[in-house]
């Protein structure tokens, strides 16, 4: 009796557990069934929905929240290394076995350096750069000026820029409330009626145009051999956002790049819409691809060189996207790129800072008109992108210093020789600059 009690209860169960089964299943069918006939029914209004809000947001982005993009130093020209739990160390190992090359030059040349953006330098505000294996204290006093000065206390080393405050156009350290002017003397200690005299921290010339906030940097300590105007666009025209990029290389390698014409179709004739011509290159006919022509020349004045560059965006043999560049170079880490477009100008202002003797912070900083902020905004990326393709060569090759030059390098080999104008008798080696880093 009581095993047949059993067998009922477990053919009770499974009965139990199959309409369970059929109702789940059921109901999955009914709620799909009911989704579909929904979208089915309602799909011009969702399509119509998604297109307003995304017109929305690409306004948004491209009028009021400029673009924003950033790629830290190990985020390209890695993915040799595969993926993994230990993939950061990987990176780091590879960093560290790279052969950078022999008899580079200085590490950090004469001229005007970016050091921070003026969006981002407040009435008041005080930023702490590393950089020209400085450590310095950029602040912005009441007149809205932006100074640039030593980061140490000189009482007993505290960071100006760390914690301290600004009164007025002074800086004042966090330690011990002493302040400096705009010239870099104490003005004031508490509890000392008379300020002693020769106590002072070093300031370094600046200017803040184009957007940002630059400093003059001169291994003799000569005042600034050139100055620059403000651009007419950075004036007139509204900032559409900015890329950057950490490189892994000798600055002179950045601008050198515009030299090297061979490489625009060499890394840059695929679409930067997609990687996918590297391996099927019949894609390009249909998808497109770039062509490039360049002419690079020294300028009137010696810390002046001028690129000039035509593209074509080819598909099926039609030009569909011609574009002209004007590039010019001011010294070595500044350089202005305006570009004439069928949909309208625009123009780029780029900066490399040397963060490390042998790493480049690199910022592109986009301008356009009102009428094609559009196009300013999705520059910003393309640009970017582009600009990515230099970079995954740039973190991991070396530098040559003496290369096997063939008749189309002609303009590398000039390069060279107006770069080194820039170096100077008291320039830093970068033997003693990866010695002491911040220090020498």
């Amino acid at each position: 009796m009581a095993m047949k009690d059993l067998i009922e209860n477990e053919s009770n169960c499974q009965n139990t557990k199959v309409n369970e089964l059929y109702l789940s299943s059921h109901l999955t069918y009914a709620v799909l069934c009911s989704i579909f006939e929904f979208v089915f029914k309602y799909f011009k209004v969702a399509v119509f929905v998604f297109i307003f809000f995304l017109f929305i947001y690409i306004l948004y982005k491209s009028y009021w929240s400029p673009v924003f993009y950033a790629k830290e130093l190990s985020e390209v020209g890695f993915n040799h290394i595969p993926k993994g739990k230990d993939r950061s160390l990987h990176i780091i190992r590879a960093q560290k076995a790279r052969r950078f090359g022999s008899k580079l030059p200085p590490p950090y040349p004469n001229g005007w350096f970016a050091l921070v953006e003026s969006r981002d330098l407040v009435v008041g505000g005080v930023v702490a750069i590393d950089a020209l294996g400085l450590n310095l204290c950029v602040y912005r006093g009441e007149d809205e000026t932006a100074r640039v000065v030593d980061a140490y206390c000189p009482h007993l080393g505290a960071n100006l820029a760390i914690g301290g405050n600004v009164c007025g156009n002074c800086i004042e350290c966090p330690f011990h409330q002493w302040k400096f002017g705009e010239d870099g003397q104490c003005v004031s200690i508490p509890h000392t009626e008379t300020v002693p005299k020769g106590i002072s921290i070093k300031t370094y010339p600046s200017m803040e145009i184009d957007g940002t906030v630059w400093v003059w940097y001169d291994a003799e300590g000569r005042p600034p051999l050139w100055t620059v105007e403000e651009s007419d666009e950075t004036k007139n025209w509204g900032y559409r956002g900015r890329n950057e990029f950490l490189v892994n290389a000798h600055i002179q390698e950045i601008p050198e790049n515009g030299a090297d014409v061979a490489h625009l179709n060499a890394v840059h004739n695929v679409s930067l819409l997609t990687d996918v011509g590297y391996k099927y290159p019949f894609l390009n006919y249909i998808i497109g691809c770039h062509n490039w022509s360049a002419e690079w020349s020294k300028g009137e004045i010696d810390h002046l060189a001028q690129i000039k560059i035509a593209h074509q965006y080819i598909i099926m043999k039609f030009d569909v996207f011609p574009i002209n560049v004007t590039v010019h170079q001011i010294g070595p880490a500044h350089v202005r790129l305006r570009f004439h477009s069928p949909l309208g100008p625009m123009t780029i202002i780029q900066s490399v800072t040397p963060i490390a003797p042998l790493v480049q912070k690199v910022v592109h900083r986009v301008y356009t008109p009102r009428y094609n902020a559009i196009l300013g905004a999705a520059l910003v990326l393309m640009e970017a992108y582009q600009f990515a393709r230099d970079v995954a060569i740039w973190n991991n090759k070396r530098y040559v210093s003496s290369p096997a030059y063939v008749k189309n390098d002609k303009t590398i080999r000039t390069f060279r020789s107006w770069f080194s104008q820039f170096y100077s008798e008291q320039s830093v080696s970068l033997k003693d600059a990866l010695q002491n880093p911040l220090d020498w």
